[in-house]
């Protein structure tokens, strides 16, 4: 195996364990823990991303636009717990937007009807939320509006993918979701809702990643003329 490929792999298998000490830290309560890994989780996704392709392209930039607007929001929220809140809501649309915008060239070559018919409830959801969230959101609304759209055209895009883009795209709503839900919506009680909002987030952000570097076929481990010609097929 070319030692890249086995960077690569092993990038994954740390930020697997990075995440399952996140989540054990959560059961645990230990929070010093809990601010130490959770700004890890983006730059290792980076150094994934870094690992397997051999170029960069409009979907790899706008893949590290994405992740580096979540590391924003995992880390810079941190040093304003005041405003955590509002930092979180406007790093994470930014990445959102990204994502977006690099999952749409692959939803429009694939268009698959039954994912798209499949995702339309997400509208749903995400207006639904929104709805219940608006009262308790307060002088947040306006950027919780925006979120919301964001996060309803990311979750549709990412359906009509791949499977793993679809997976991550839908996880990442159900975090999203809940986490509103603990924010926003008073009453509102999931058992372990830390956790749960968590566990979406990473899987689901790592499927999202790991879809959308399956739709680049070239790879740094590749010899070089298969990886540039698959590379003109698919961003022609």
């Amino acid at each position: 195996m070319p030692p890249i490929r086995t960077l690569h792999i092993a990038l994954w298998t740390a930020y697997a364990l990075v995440v399952v000490v996140h989540i054990g830290s959560l059961l645990v309560e230990a929070e010093t823990i809990q601010r130490v890994t959770q700004p890890l989780f983006a730059p290792l996704l980076i150094a994934v991303l870094i690992s397997a392709l051999p170029r960069r392209t409009r979907t790899s930039t706008l893949m590290l636009i994405g992740l580096l607007f979540a590391w924003a929001g995992d880390s810079l929220s941190q040093f304003a717990p005041e405003a955590a809140q509002l930092v979180s809501v406007l790093c994470f649309l930014g990445a959102l937007l990204a994502y977006s915008a690099a999952l749409f060239p692959l939803w429009n070559r694939h268009r698959d009807p039954l994912r798209i018919a499949l995702a339309i409830p997400y509208g749903g959801v995400v207006i639904g939320l929104f709805v219940a969230c608006a009262d308790g959101s307060g002088t947040l609304l306006p950027a919780v509006a925006a979120y919301a759209l964001a996060l309803a055209a990311m979750a549709f895009l990412a359906a009509g993918g791949n499977s793993l883009t679809w997976t991550g795209g839908t996880l990442f709503l159900l975090s999203s979701s809940m986490l509103a839900m603990s924010w926003f919506l008073p009453g509102a009680s999931i058992a372990y809702s830390a956790v749960w909002v968590m566990l979406t987030y990473t899987v689901g952000h790592a499927l999202l990643i790991a879809g959308l570097v399956k739709a680049i076929p070239a790879r740094r481990w590749a010899p070089a003329c298969r990886a540039g010609a698959a590379l003109v097929i698919v961003e022609s």
